[in-house]
C-alpha cells in the first residue's frame, strides 16, 4: 500500500482551551500515519503488507521504520534530506477528535519512491492525491497497478479537500472507502459507482454500506465505548480488505471492517496492540 508516515501528538485537555489560558493536559507521543495506521492493522489480522511512504531523515523517521517492522510490515520509506517526518496533533475529547497536521516529508512522495509493484491488492491513501506535491506519486501507483492487472482500494480521507477532480484521479479503482461525510462531498454512492467499481461507506457509530452495481448491503456495528476515535477508518479499511481480499462477500466484509473498527476506539492510539502487548495479555 501507499500512504503517510507520521507522528501522531495526542493531546487532551482537562477543560475546554481558552485563548491565552495554560490548561492542563494529558499529551502522549504515538505512531500514525493513514497509511501507517491500515499497514499496521493489516499485519495485525494477518495480510503481508508492504507500506511505501516517504520521511525525514530524523530520529522519528527511524522510529516508524522499526514500529513498522515490529508490527509485521515491510516498510519501503524514502528519506528526505529536507523535510521531517509528517506530525499530527490530535485534539481529543468526548470520544471525537480535531487533527492539526503538517505532512512534512510524506508531502512531497515522488513517483520514482514507489517501486514496481510485486502485489496482489494496492490500497492508497487518499492524501497522497489531495496534496498536489505527493499527487502525482499516487497517480503512478494506481497506473502502475492497472498496468498490472492488480485490484485497487482508495480511502479519501478529509471530506473538505474533496473535489469533482479527486473522482477523475480515481477512476477505474476497484473500491472507494469514504466515510460519511466523504461520500456527501463526492456526489452519493450512485454518482461514485460511475467511476469505482464498489463503496463501501462508514457512518460514525452507526455502521457501514457497501454500493455496488449489483445492489447494496448493509451492517450494524457493536455498542463500544469509545476511548480514542483516532485511527478508526484506517482499521475499519484494514478489516474490509483483509475479507473482501480472501473472497467474503459484501456483508462479511463490512462486519470484518466494523470489528476492527471497534477494536480502535477502544483503545488509545490509531495503532493496534504491539505483538509484545499481544503477548503480555495472552498470559
Amino acid at each position: 500500500m501507499v500512504g503517510d508516515v507520521a507522528v501522531d501528538v495526542l493531546v487532551e485537555p482537562s477543560r475546554p482551551a481558552v485563548p491565552g489560558a495554560d490548561v492542563p493536559a494529558r499529551i502522549r507521543t504515538t505512531a500514525g500515519g493513514a497509511g501507517a495506521n491500515t499497514a499496521a492493522w493489516l499485519a495485525h489480522l494477518g495480510a503481508d503488507v508492504t507500506l511505501v511512504g516517504r520521511v525525514g531523515d530524523d530520529p522519528a523517521g527511524r522510529a516508524a521504520a522499526d514500529e513498522l517492522r515490529t508490527a509485521g510490515v515491510l516498510p519501503v520509506l524514502a528519506v528526505d534530506p529536507h523535510h521531517p517526518t509528517c506530525t499530527v496533533v490530535a485534539l481529543l475529547g468526548d470520544g471525537d477528535r480535531t487533527l492539526l497536521s503538517d505532512r512534512g516529508a510524506a508531502a512531497h512522495l515522488r513517483p520514482t519512491d514507489v517501486p514496481d509493484l510485486d502485489a496482489d491488492h494496492l490500497h492508497l491513501s487518499g492524501y497522497v492525491l489531495l496534496d498536489p506535491s505527493s499527487r502525482a506519486a499516487g497517480l503512478a501507483a494506481l497506473e502502475a497497478a492497472r498496468a498490472a492487472g492488480i485490484s485497487t482500494s482508495v480511502d479519501p480521507q478529509a471530506a473538505p479537500a474533496l473535489t469533482r477532480a479527486f473522482r477523475e484521479w480515481v477512476r477505474g479503482a476497484d473500491l472507494l472507502l469514504p466515510n460519511a461525510d466523504e461520500l456527501t462531498a463526492l456526489g452519493g454512492a450512485d454518482t461514485l459507482l460511475r467511476d469505482v467499481t464498489a463503496v463501501a461507506a462508514t457512518c460514525a457509530g452507526d455502521g457501514a454500506t457497501w454500493h455496488d452495481r449489483r445492489g447494496t448491503w448493509s451492517t450494524g456495528t457493536t455498542a463500544v465505548d469509545v476511548v480514542d476515535a483516532t485511527g478508526a477508518g484506517d482499521a475499519f479499511d484494514a478489516g474490509l480488505l483483509v475479507a473482501w481480499l480472501d473472497g467474503a462477500g459484501p456483508e462479511a466484509a463490512l462486519r470484518s471492517g466494523c470489528a476492527a473498527a471497534a477494536r480502535a476506539v477502544g483503545r488509545s492510539g490509531a495503532r493496534p496492540p504491539a505483538p509484545t502487548e499481544n503477548r503480555r495479555l495472552a498470559r
